[in-house]
């Protein structure tokens, strides 16, 4: 029998570890993008060896668009960060890929619920207010003004890549660990 000097063609290179896990965050939210439906907003949130959270934002087909266009009208409506905790919470359908959890947002539903001008529970709306003020003060920076909310956090790239670009990396200490 011959000895083989080279591997044969078909013959694939043995995986080796990187020490990066980019590679395999983007395999998941590639994935997820791919299983979800036209006009959905995908979040993935992939814990991080350090405690933190890295928190990925993808569009599916006509899903940008659409996206930027609810942000425009909640805006518009004066729409606040509680708003869009409460619509994202009950516009959402969360699956677990390991530690890894993905949540899609189907975009039409979030913007039925935008054009109605849903505003969320007032109680929670205070609470949180209160707890951001409370942060605010022991942290040593200025409250944020009346009503003590940030204005509607967004779902459309528009909105979303303000911050960091591809990703969001929430800290610990957000994450009560």
């Amino acid at each position: 029998m011959p000895v083989l000097t080279a591997p044969p063609p078909t013959a694939r290179p043995a995986l080796a570890p990187t020490g990066s896990r980019g590679p395999v965050e983007q395999a998941v939210v590639a994935g997820a993008v791919a299983a979800a439906g036209p006009e959905t907003l995908v979040r993935t949130d992939v814990p991080q060896p350090d405690g933190s959270m890295r928190l990925y934002a993808a569009w599916t087909e006509g899903g940008g668009p659409l996206a930027d266009r609810i942000d425009r009208l909640a805006l518009a409506r004066g729409l606040d960060a509680w708003s869009w905790v409460e619509i994202l919470a009950h516009n959402q359908r969360i699956t677990q890929r390991g530690r890894i959890e993905v949540r899609t947002h189907p975009l039409r539903q979030i913007l039925a619920d935008v054009e109605r001008g849903h505003r969320g529970n007032e109680e929670y709306r205070a609470s949180l207010a209160r707890l951001l003020a409370d942060d605010a003060e022991r942290s040593g920076r200025p409250p944020l003004p009346a009503p003590g909310l940030p204005a509607w956090v967004g779902v459309g790239p528009r909105l979303w890549h303000r911050y960091t670009g591809d990703a969001i990396v929430v800290e610990r200490h957000w994450l009560g660990r």
